[in-house]
């Protein structure tokens, strides 16, 4: 019996040592289009109750870990693995962090319309309880996070508002 339990923690342990992986980060070419940013004040979205800008230092590996996985879903990619991404996402929303990506498990795949990308998640089982939309303009290297809470929606901002067509709310 005793042999049995041994080699069973053994199995795990190795098991353990098996899945850890090393990050790579992503190497890209920063985009030099400048398709300005819109703001605007009206939202077919839940009703806005806070509203975050924060000035984040862009990063180029950002723009691949999303643009070139379109139609994959963030997590068969490990997108929140990517370091990069993990970061400036962090620093965007703060404290929200943590509590967004425990509650990023019913997701959607990685969608786009004239070189913005969204991506959605949302918690298991209350999925319009806690949900996550992230928006970001290729073109303009500006991420926005929109976390909604039980119909209570703040929205984080790094160069203000993407203007998000109907066709990829829609997606």
């Amino acid at each position: 019996m005793k042999q049995v339990i041994t080699g069973s923690i053994a199995l795990l342990l190795l098991g353990a040592v098996v899945s850890c992986k090393k990050e790579t980060p992503i190497q890209s070419s920063v985009s030099t289009d400048t398709l300005a940013t819109v703001m605007t004040n009206d939202s077919t979205v839940a009703p806005k109750t806070d509203s975050v800008t924060a000035a984040v230092p862009s990063t180029a590996a950002t723009i691949e870990a999303i643009t070139k996985n379109e139609g994959k879903y963030p997590h068969d990619i490990k997108l929140f693995e990517d370091k990069s991404f993990a970061e400036r996402v962090k620093k965007l929303v703060g404290k929200e962090y943590d509590e967004m990506v425990k509650n990023f498990d019913v997701e959607g795949p990685i969608v786009s319309d004239n070189g913005i990308y969204k991506l959605h998640g949302c918690k298991q089982h209350d999925c319009p309880g806690y949900a996550t939309y992230m928006y970001y303009d290729s073109k303009n290297d500006n991420l926005n996070v929109s976390i909604d809470k039980n119909s209570k929606v703040t929205d984080f901002a790094e160069k203000g508002k993407i203007t998000v067509t109907d066709a990829l709310k829609s997606k």
